[in-house]
């Protein structure tokens, strides 16, 4: 579990993006994955097809978007979501958007993307 410092440094780093929708509330907002397809569109722009991912708030449309966000696009940064991971993030356990993105973080800034996607904002 990462602290309050770690997850607000987090928030602010998504806030920074350009999305579809305001984020409030990460745990909710981020649940079907469409604002994480976002961002890692912003992010890594070959990698990530925008039709694939559906608005959803039934719980099958969730786990379908990050199944293939992890099949599609998380694989080939090697991240690996587990199952429990993507059933926790897709029911809005608290904490679990926070480790993803905090990878996310990780390979954006090892991929020296950080600064790309934030001068087309």
């Amino acid at each position: 579990m990462l602290s309050s410092e770690e997850q607000s440094v987090i928030l602010k780093w998504v806030l920074n993006f350009r999305l579809s929708c305001p984020v409030r509330k990460l745990s909710r907002d981020l649940a079907d994955g469409v604002l994480v397809a976002e961002i890692l569109h912003h992010l890594f722009p070959r990698l990530v097809d925008m039709h694939n991912y559906t608005k959803g708030f039934a719980i099958v449309r969730k786990l379908d978007n990050w199944d293939t966000l992890n099949r599609k696009v998380l694989k080939k940064l090697e991240i690996h979501l587990t199952p429990d991971v993507i059933h926790a993030v897709a029911n809005g356990v608290q904490g679990a958007i926070y480790d993803v993105l905090l990878e996310v973080m990780i390979k954006a800034e090892q991929h020296g993307t950080e600064n790309e996607a934030f001068s087309e904002n």
